[in-house]
């Protein structure tokens, strides 16, 4: 496959309900950064300009880690989708394992960029409008990393190191940043107090539930993950039935 395309990768996990079986899908998209590759020596770089390739080897990665966890990814796999000699990860990654945590880094960064970059944005002093901007920045960004949901799940299926090394770095520093301002509100008397650990799950699985699913998402809308528009609209409809149920009527 050619490392100017992109690939997809279709991940069906299997639950039983009271006998009913259910099938959900995870359809994962990942765009490819184009490279311009030549014969090389084995575990060298291949082009002129190695942040490609690293960076196509790590959204590679996340493909292959998504679709089938730490244990069942194939390295040589991971170099096919990528465009680059077996050999090649080996020159910037020494492990298996060292790829993993990489991976996870480039993805969580992503995210913790994004969330940091929207508290920096957002001047509000208003907790509640503080929320609502968090919320749908965070639902822009599951729109752009369809794939965190299922690296996550993957993760936390094999559970272990990996699982423990994304939980502890990456989601309970988020889990911290984006529940600040719930309990600020909280604080102001403005929202109703509850478990706050229950609205961040709400929140994070509900955000990223359309576009991990997308063909299903895609039966039912039509594909919008391009459409900024209507993914502000999802985020107003969420918005809307998470914080308006959160709030305190004014007698």
């Amino acid at each position: 496959m050619s490392s100017r395309s992109m690939f997809s990768k279709l991940i069906i996990h299997q639950y039983n309900f009271g006998g009913l079986c259910c099938l959900p899908f995870i359809y994962i998209d990942i765009p490819m950064t184009e490279t311009k590759t030549t014969k090389s020596r084995v575990g060298r770089p291949v082009n002129a300009k190695p942040e490609f390739q690293r960076e196509n080897i790590l959204r590679a990665a996340l493909a292959e880690f998504s679709h089938n966890g730490f244990a069942g990814a194939s390295v040589r796999t991971i170099a096919q989708e990528a465009g680059v000699a077996h050999g090649l990860i080996r020159h910037y990654f020494q492990s298996k394992d060292e790829l993993f945590r990489s991976a996870a880094d480039y993805l969580f960064g992503q995210i913790q960029e994004s969330l940091l970059k929207s508290a920096k944005l957002d001047s509000s002093s208003d907790p509640v409008q503080q929320l609502q901007f968090q919320i749908r920045s965070f639902v822009h960004l599951s729109a752009k990393l369809p794939y965190m949901a299922a690296f996550l799940m993957q993760a936390g299926l094999n559970g272990g190191e990996h699982f423990s090394y994304v939980i502890e770095k990456y989601v309970k520093p988020l889990q911290e940043l984006s529940l600040a301002p719930f309990r600020e509100a909280v604080a102001q008397g403005l929202m109703v107090d509850f478990e706050p650990d229950f609205l961040f799950l709400i929140t994070t699985h509900a955000a990223t539930a359309p576009f991990a699913n997308s063909p299903v998402k895609n039966a039912v809308l039509g594909d919008y993950s391009a459409d900024a528009a209507k993914i502000d609209r999802y985020a107003d409809t969420l918005i809307s039935i998470l914080l308006h149920g959160c709030l305190k009527r004014k007698d």
